[in-house]
């Protein structure tokens, strides 16, 4: 099972004990970074304290720890090791609490992916088409969380090994309204037939479409951070509209994700509502969740293997034939 559709399942099982003050016993297994982060936000959202989340096992206790769990929640760093794997083997818990916050999350985790490529055994695949596309898709979902669900998102990163193959998840997990609320607010949901969770993220993850392109000022007007101050930069003649935290997210990162999950054979979820879609070696399927997650959560899982042996796009005919002509 996969790890966020775990979590979702069971945070939406342990509310009785947040609302009693029982603290949550996670028993012994293995856990992921989708795992992870969605227990994070769910956490986060409820306010639950340290003293909340108990284990069963030390080596679990410690995995938490050493990810930085009660780092982000509790500002208590309780890992009493050096992390001397992080940002080679693994990126920490990082919380999505503002927008510099978010900038340093894809810097962290894109730092934490260059040092697995350059280290895989496979062969140095930081030039590869496939991991270029990573990192891309990396910031685009950060923006992504942060112009939804502003400061309730988390992120982490790890390499792993699974029968004798490397993989790398990358995972997020916010706490916000999910993509069927957001149409919904912006009348997409309307004007497109959108009823359900499922319908939503069909919609969101097609190229081109996303609840951010729907702006009610002058779309060609210069864009400006909405905590500016002071009179129009650009003269009095030239329009401005205001973009919060200076984001200029336009939603093309989910779309992204698809084409690299497909075009790489990733193993990827998403969540949102009551519905999750899964698309594993190519087939798209919406397994059943038990619980809803009021969110987004998403999890990748690339083997550095095909990201390795990724080859790069062959150049058309009449492109190289025009490169011919520029150089003369």
């Amino acid at each position: 099972m996969s790890g966020i559709i775990q979590a979702v399942n069971l945070m939406g099982g342990c509310q009785k004990l947040i609302q009693t003050g029982t603290p949550i016993n996670l028993r012994s297994g293995y856990y992921t970074p989708g795992f992870l982060t969605v227990l994070t936000a769910h956490l986060r959202r409820y306010h639950v304290p340290k003293s909340g989340l108990t284990f069963v096992d030390e080596q679990n206790s410690g995995y938490f720890s050493a990810m930085g769990l009660a780092k982000v929640l509790w500002g208590e760093d309780d890992y009493q090791f050096n992390r001397s794997n992080a940002g080679t083997n693994y990126a920490p818990l990082t919380h999505l609490s503002s927008r510099d916050a978010v900038d340093d999350a894809t810097q962290q985790i894109n730092s934490c992916l260059r040092q697995m490529a350059a280290s895989s055994d496979n062969f140095d695949y930081r030039e590869s088409a496939a991991f270029r596309e990573l990192m891309h898709v990396v910031g685009e979902l950060h923006d992504n969380v942060w112009s939804h669900g502003l400061d309730c998102g988390f992120s982490a990163a790890q390499r792993r090994v699974v029968l004798n193959n490397t993989e790398i998840e990358f995972a997020l997990a916010d706490t916000g309204v999910g993509f069927l609320e957001e149409l919904r607010s912006s009348g997409i949901a309307a004007t497109n037939g959108i009823f359900t969770d499922q319908q939503a993220i069909e919609w969101c993850i097609q190229e081109g479409n996303s609840s951010k392109l729907v702006d009610h000022e002058d779309e060609w007007g210069q864009s400006v951070p909405d905590d500016f101050v002071g009179g129009n930069p650009f003269g009095r003649k030239v329009k401005t509209r205001r973009v919060p935290g200076g984001n200029h997210h336009q939603g093309l990162g989910l779309a992204k994700l698809m084409q690299l999950a497909k075009a790489y054979d990733g193993l990827l979820y998403l969540v949102s509502g009551n519905s999750c879609l899964c698309l594993k070696s190519g087939i798209i399927s919406f397994p059943k969740l038990s619980k809803p997650w009021k969110g987004v959560a998403v999890s990748l899982t690339l083997q550095e293997a095909k990201m390795a042996a990724a080859e790069e796009p062959e150049t058309t005919a009449d492109i190289n034939d025009l490169m011919n002509l520029l150089r003369g």
